[in-house]
């Protein structure tokens, strides 16, 4: 299982609440990033302050529309407490990459703030996800082998082959009940697009 710490973006830029509206432009643009953490005196993560929350300061009209009264505060407001969105969508620096995949895609969030010990450590994007998948073919088949030698089968039962991230694996197992679990093994690591199982079994032990 690949964690999130593993592709995640590390010590991430943070401000106070009462950090300058400004100051918070400046660090977002010099920075080439798209939002910056809201940290209290403890170092807990309150809150996140994002490009889309600057906005509403473009506005020719800034006063409240009924629909819009949320966006509105913010097209007035002048530090991150009064700019920022909370609570904050956060993921945990230790969960899977699956985790991290189902919950952006549940929560429709463009990035997730990771936290170890309850505190930021780093943040993970849609594009970080994406780019597992940008792994090259021999290095996956060696991660499958290793895979494969960990559950005590050699090459002169079981054969790997990855071509485009989609890994098939040919041979000839003691039990049936030993090829589910080495579908899931392989399909935990990382840039595995699809397990293309191809595995026979010596005698049928599910009943």
């Amino acid at each position: 299982m690949t964690p999130v710490s593993a592709v995640m973006t590390a010590d991430p830029i943070t401000v106070s609440p009462q950090t300058p509206f400004k100051d918070i432009a400046e660090s977002l643009t010099g920075n080439g990033i798209s939002a910056v953490g809201v940290v209290d005196k403890t170092g807990a993560l309150v809150g996140v302050v994002s490009e889309a929350d600057l906005l509403p300061h473009l506005w020719e009209d800034p006063k409240p529309r009924r629909r819009d009264r949320r966006l509105a505060r913010k097209a007035t407001a002048c530090t991150a407490k009064d700019l920022m969105t909370s609570p904050v969508v956060t993921i945990d620096a230790g969960d899977s990459l699956a985790v991290a995949a189902a919950k952006f895609a549940r929560t429709g969030v463009r990035r997730l703030f990771v936290l170890r010990n309850g505190k930021p450590a780093g943040v993970l994007s849609r594009r970080d996800l994406v780019r597992v998948f940008t792994r090259g073919d021999a290095d996956l088949e060696r991660e499958v082998c290793d895979r494969i030698r960990q559950l005590s089968w050699g090459p002169d039962r079981v054969r790997v082959e990855v071509r485009a991230g989609i890994v098939t694996v040919v041979g000839r197992v003691e039990r049936r009940s030993d090829i589910d679990p080495v579908t899931r093994s392989i399909s935990e690591l990382s840039g595995v697009v699809e397990v293309r199982n191809r595995l026979d079994y010596v005698w049928n032990d599910v009943g």
